[in-house]
Order: structure tokens, then C-alpha cells, then sequence
């Protein structure tokens, strides 16, 4: 699932100051059997390419978050340029330059 936040909608006082009319890469589902195939890369690149055509508005960053304790994850966004920008929560915020 992929949001845009048009500076209005994300009310949330918790939410990163990156979320301001920028792309969010909200959910990331591999079926477990399926993990480990280069599905979860592919549609990460895919998402990467179709938020890239700004489908609602123009934006600077694409960011997402993810568990801290899921290493796998980690290792896939940041070979995919993402940086860490912080810990919410249980959550650690990366943000990639569109």
C-alpha cells in the first residue's frame, strides 16, 4: 500500500516531520513461503518507479518504516537507498531522495 500526505491528512502529532506532502510505503506483505525470492525487492522497486510519476503531486521523498528487530527488512531497504532517518516507537523511519 502506498499513501501520499497532502499536509492535511496525517493528523498524527507522532508522525515524522518527513510525512508532510511526501510518499509513504505503508505495507510490504510477502506471503511467507514467498519470502526470500527477490519478490519483496522487485515490488519495492516497482513501488519506487510508480510513486516516481507523482500520481498525486509532486514530492521530494518516498519514505516507510519498519520493525527494529527485522533485520531482513533493514538490509533490504537500505540496499535499495533508503536511510535511516530515526526510531518511532518500535519502528525505525527511513526515507529515500525522489
Amino acid at each position: 500500500m502506498i499513501a501520499y500526505d497532502y499536509g492535511e491528512v496525517c493528523n498524527d502529532p507522532d508522525a515524522p516531520e518527513i510525512s508532510q506532502k511526501n510518499y509513504f510505503l505503508w505495507r510490504l506483505m510477502i506471503d511467507e513461503e514467498e519470502q526470500g525470492k527477490g519478490y519483496g525487492k522487485k515490488a519495492v522497486k516497482l513501488a519506487l518507479e510508480f510513486v516516481k510519476t507523482f500520481p498525486h503531486g509532486k514530492a521530494d521523498y518516498c519514505w516507510l518504516c519498519y520493525d527494529k528487530n527485522n533485520e531482513v527488512a533493514r538490509k533490504l531497504y537500505l540496499s535499495m537507498g533508503f536511510q535511516e532517518i530515526g526510531e518511532q516507537d518500535d519502528d525505525i523511519n527511513a526515507v529515500i531522495k525522489l
